[in-house]
């Protein structure tokens, strides 16, 4: 279980800090921001989707930091 939780975390460092992955993340939410803040040229179904996405994209970057911080709490225990 232990190595699980380091694994993860590891894996979740390293694609938090690729340079790929936080601009294609950095992009994927100035896209839906863009949709969401500029609403006189887009509806009430686009704004929609727009903060669902937005959200999901939270929860990820979320998630990766969970990984971490699970195995800083693992690494305090021992």
């Amino acid at each position: 279980m232990a190595d699980d939780i380091e694994l993860r975390a590891s894996k979740a460092r390293a694609l938090l800090a690729d340079e790929n992955f936080k601009t294609l993340m950095q992009e994927l939410k100035q896209r839906q921001a863009d949709i969401f803040f500029n609403s006189a040229r887009s509806d009430t179904e686009s704004r929609e989707e727009a903060h669902s996405i937005m959200s999901a994209l939270n929860k990820i970057e979320a998630y990766l930091q969970s990984a971490i911080t699970d195995e800083k709490i693992l690494k305090k225990r021992k």
